[in-house]
C-alpha cells in the first residue's frame, strides 16, 4: 500500500468490504504505514474548517500528539482499546470510502509523488512524528477560537505530503511549522521579555 495511490487504495477497500462491517484495527491493518497519516488528516479537518468541537478539540489535539510520538518512535498507530473491536457498519464503511476515494482523487491532482525521501529516511519520519506531536500539542491548549487554524493547517499539509509521498508538500508542511514555532514561541518569548523591561 505505500507506493499505492491513496484513491486507488481507497477504491480497493469499498470493493473488499462492500456489504461487511470491519474494525477499526483490521482496517488500520489493511492501511498499513499510511493509517497513521490518515488519522491526523481527519482530526485536523476540524480545526482547518471552523467546524465547532466543544469538548472534543482538546481530545483531538491530544490524540494527535501522542500519535505524532508513535511516529517519531515509529510505533504503530495507538487506539483506545474500547475502540479497536468496535465494528464499522458496512453502510457507514461504504459511504466513507467511496467519499474518502472521490476526494482523493480531486487531490491527487495538486498533491502527487515528488519522492520518498522524507516519508522513509529515518531522520526525517522522527522529524515528520515531531511536527505531529508538536502541533498536536498546540491544538490540544484552550486557546481562543480560531487560533487553532495554523497547527491544524500543518498537521493537514504534512498528512497530505506523507499520505502521497510529496517531498514539496511536506517541506511546505516544514516552513508551516516554523511560523507556527515564531508565532506560538518566540512572539511570546520576545513580548515577555518587553514586558519584563
Amino acid at each position: 500500500m505505500n507506493s499505492q495511490k491513496l484513491s486507488e487504495a481507497f477504491g480497493q477497500l469499498a470493493k473488499m468490504y462492500e456489504g461487511k462491517a470491519i474494525s477499526f484495527e483490521e482496517l488500520s491493518k489493511h492501511l498499513n504505514a499510511k493509517t497513521q497519516a490518515i488519522a491526523t488528516l481527519v482530526l485536523s479537518l476540524p480545526f482547518v474548517f471552523f467546524i465547532p468541537l466543544p469538548g472534543l478539540s482538546i481530545v483531538f489535539g491530544i490524540f494527535i500528539c501522542f500519535n505524532g510520538f508513535r511516529i517519531a518512535s515509529k510505533k504503530k498507530l495507538w487506539f483506545p482499546s474500547f475502540l479497536k473491536t468496535k465494528r464499522i457498519p458496512a453502510s457507514v464503511l461504504s459511504k466513507a470510502l467511496h467519499f474518502a476515494e472521490r476526494w482523493s482523487l480531486r487531490l491527487e491532482k495538486v498533491v502527487k509523488p515528488r519522492g520518498k525521501f522524507f516519508t522513509t529516511h529515518s531522520i526525517c519520519v522522527r522529524i515528520n512524528g515531531s511536527i505531529f506531536c508538536a502541533a498536536g500539542f498546540l491544538l490540544a491548549l484552550p486557546l481562543p477560537p480560531g487560533t487553532n487554524f495554523l497547527p491544524g493547517l500543518n498537521v493537514l499539509i504534512l498528512s497530505l505530503g506523507v499520505l502521497e509521498e510529496d517531498n514539496l508538500m511536506i517541506l511546505l508542511g516544514y516552513s508551516l511549522f516554523c511560523v507556527n514555532l515564531f508565532l506560538y514561541l518566540v512572539l511570546p518569548a520576545l513580548g515577555l521579555l518587553l514586558f519584563k523591561r
